[in-house]
């Protein structure tokens, strides 16, 4: 919502630039107030709420009109409230460069190759059990392109599980999303009978940037404390490693994190 008040600022600016008898540092100073807020406008998240946009456009509308029919007077009052806001927008504006709505945080790659692997196996209710299995080829990489893990997996589905940090919401209307730390890639399997009865594997992918590690760790568990932050879940998003046909699956898929938390979506959408 924050960069549909800059667009309204902007339609305000370039108004005023056309005020009668105007001096020209002035309608030089709307001018460049009003491309400064259009280029918030592009820069922030566009999240329109049309309730709060009516009500900022009549407010505006309003100091519009009377400052056509008084004039315009200095006060440093103002200016320090304009200043502020626009230190905000462009602080905003810088951070949406790294956070956004819904933010790509890395791939999932299935290529389709397979090998067979003797797999040895106790589950609870059985007696050790061993058997050759089908395991499929995943890579996980990250978004630009960096191979993370290179795995076979067997089983029906591949999971890839998440610490999210859930961010509350008036921070999304500045334009930060959740945030996610991939942490591990594992099997699964379609249905409960199947998932007791077979094996399961899983192994750990790396930490992006091994330096903000205990950072994370200590904003994920809670011993450190900022504003924003509501909540800490543990998710898992699963892909099918075959097709309806007992063929395996092809193909390359975008790991998302933004308002409902981990979702994916296919590479080429």
């Amino acid at each position: 919502m924050l960069s549909w008040v800059f667009f309204l600022l902007a339609l305000r600016s370039y108004v005023l630039a056309w005020q009668p008898k105007k001096s020209s540092p002035l309608r030089i100073l709307d001018v460049t107030l009003g491309t400064l807020s259009l280029a918030l406008f592009f820069l922030l998240p566009r999240q329109f709420h049309l309730v709060p946009f009516l009500a900022i456009a009549a407010l505006i509308s309003f100091f519009i009109y009377r400052r056509f029919s008084q004039g315009y007077k200095f006060s440093l009052q103002s200016m320090i409230g304009w200043s502020f806001l626009y230190v905000v927008g462009a602080f905003a504006a810088a951070i949406c460069t790294f956070f956004t709505t819904d933010q790509k945080v890395g791939k999932i790659v299935l290529t389709g190759n397979t090998q067979s692997e003797w797999v040895a196996w106790k589950n609870p209710r059985s007696d050790m059990e061993g058997a050759w299995l089908e395991s499929y080829e995943v890579i996980v990489e990250d978004v630009k392109g960096k191979e993370l893990s290179r795995q076979y997996l067997y089983g029906d589905l591949v999971g890839l599980r998440a610490q999210v940090l859930t961010i509350h919401w008036p921070f999304h209307l500045l334009g930060f999303s959740n945030l996610c730390h991939l942490e591990a890639l594992h099997n699964g399997y379609r249905t409960s009978s199947r998932h007791n009865l077979f094996p399961h594997l899983a192994s750990a992918l790396p930490f992006s940037f091994p330096a903000l590690q205990k950072l994370w760790s200590k904003l994920y568990q809670g011993q450190w404390k900022i504003p924003g932050i509501k909540s800490a879940t543990l998710e898992s998003i699963y892909l099918p490693l075959i097709t309806a046909e007992l063929q395996p699956n092809q193909g390359s898929y975008w790991l998302i994190v933004g308002n409902s938390g981990l979702t994916s979506i296919a590479a080429d959408e």
